[in-house]
């Protein structure tokens, strides 16, 4: 059947009222920024929701609450408030639209900009997060076995060489020279929001330790004989080192191919002994993470084995 003219025009209507398509623009160190837009009627419609929840707990003088009219809620309601509401609940959908158009991996939350939200127009912002860099293994066994050799050639400062053969490493000993050798061989470009993010996480779980001993954190620098500046960049470095080897071994990990069953997983389970933790353990997200644990495991142990 062919179709009417009013047909017609209805369908390019429709096409035309099509938000536009997420712009993606690739910066240093696997960092991207996305620019995508949300139409003004997801807006609204996302505004009217809230505002109708707003009407239903209002307490306005006068009025019983949830009594007030709706039109006298709209013009009392912070503005602020309320769009900052409507932002929270597009843009994980708006940004997810945008991270499958472009196939995107994004390794941290992104940091949101808007550009633009006026009334009666699309709004549009700007996400910026980037992705998991890629490791160069090189010829990782081949440093890891020069790190452990280098232990055991005699120096002055490890004593009498007859008791050379006393003093043999712990493994948590071998495993440290290792990941120092890895650090510095194996080169990577980590992003900064990347290690930000780590930084600014290890920097919370302080700043809540510290507090809670009735402490500032320019107390505990200064206990410390440091300024806040100096503890910063240590917790910066520690970021960077930490995601760095995180990296290294599970690049490793997938370089031999390390498979972890669900029985490795079940028995990890299962040692936590407590029924509501292991509970809380058998879900798929902490199935997932303890999998990974696992994995970075096996991949230390052959490491520590290269000798």
């Amino acid at each position: 059947m062919a179709k009417t003219k009013s047909q017609k025009k209805t369908k390019t209507s429709s096409v035309k009222s099509a938000p536009p398509a997420a712009k993606l623009t690739w910066l240093p160190k696997k960092t991207f920024e996305l620019e995508f837009s949300v139409p003004w009627q997801a807006v609204k419609t996302a505004s009217d929701k809230i505002l109708t929840q707003l009407t239903k707990e209002a307490e306005l003088q006068g009025f019983r609450k949830g009594k007030a009219p709706r039109k006298m809620v709209e013009e009392t309601a912070d503005k602020a408030r309320l769009y900052g509401e409507v932002v929270n609940q597009l843009l994980p959908v708006a940004f997810a639209k945008a991270i499958k158009q472009h196939q995107l991996k994004p390794a941290v939350a992104p940091k949101i900009q808007i550009i633009s939200a006026e009334e009666n127009k699309a709004w549009r912002f700007k996400a910026t997060s980037c992705e998991l860099p890629k490791v160069e293994l090189s010829d990782y066994q081949k440093i890891v076995k020069g790190a452990l050799a280098k232990e055991k050639i005699w120096t002055p400062d490890k004593g009498s060489p007859e008791k050379k053969e006393e003093k043999k490493l712990t493994h948590t000993q071998k495993f440290n020279l290792v990941a120092q050798a890895l650090l510095k061989e194996i080169k990577l470009e980590l992003p900064d929001l990347l290690a930000e993010t780590e930084r600014d996480r290890l920097l919370a779980k302080l700043l809540d330790q510290i507090q809670k001993l009735g402490l500032t954190i320019e107390q505990y620098a200064a206990s410390n004989q440091k300024t806040v500046d100096q503890l910063k960049k240590e917790y910066q470095q520690t970021a960077e080192n930490s995601l760095k080897l995180e990296l290294i071994l599970q690049a490793i990990a997938n370089n031999r191919k390390v498979k972890i069953d669900n029985k490795e997983i079940d028995k990890m389970i299962a040692a936590a002994g407590d029924e509501k933790i292991k509970k809380q353990l058998n879900t798929p997200t902490e199935r997932a993470y303890i999998a990974s644990v696992l994995r970075k495991r096996q991949a230390i142990d052959y490491l520590i084995s290269l000798q």
